[in-house]
């Protein structure tokens, strides 16, 4: 059984990929003073995984821990969460759409979940703890077998 969605929110959960990359991830703050470092950490991340974001109190990296790794100690002054891995929701998506990823969220909340939550242009992607990503990809897996069910049962 599928719960109740959004309009068109099961077609789009059941054309849904998952994508993982295999890598752990950090969650780095840095202070806004520190912008600068930050743009040039992350210009080492050219065909990987990561963001970067800034706003009036810091800046905020996500970058895989082997790169971070090297540079860490260097940098000095920041706050770390590291052992994370992604999930990314392999299907381009409408700027406009409302519900994909609460939906995603609440799922994953249900069962005690917690998730890091980036936005691409045009995909989503979440970052879940190590010890939580098997759990995190079952239940997500889970559910878009279903949405899929769903709409083979509504087509016959």
């Amino acid at each position: 059984m599928v719960r109740e969605l959004p309009p068109g929110l099961t077609h789009l959960f059941a054309q849904t990929k998952l994508y993982t990359d295999g890598e752990e991830y950090v969650i780095i703050s840095l202070p806004v003073e520190r912008q600068r470092e930050a743009v040039t950490l992350f210009a080492q991340l050219y065909g990987l995984f990561g963001a970067l974001l800034f706003d009036k109190d810091e800046v905020t990296l996500v970058v895989p821990w082997a790169v971070w790794e090297g540079v860490r100690e260097a940098l000095g002054g920041f706050e770390e969460a590291r052992g994370y891995r992604l999930i990314t929701f392999d299907l381009p998506l409408e700027l406009g759409l409302v519900g994909y990823l609460a939906t995603a969220s609440s799922l994953l909340a249900e069962q005690g979940i917690s998730i890091y939550a980036l936005s691409a242009y045009a995909r989503d992607h979440i970052l879940v703890r190590e010890d939580e990503f098997d759990r995190a990809w079952a239940i997500l897996s889970g559910f878009i077998t279903r949405c899929q069910a769903a709409l083979s049962e509504s087509a016959g």
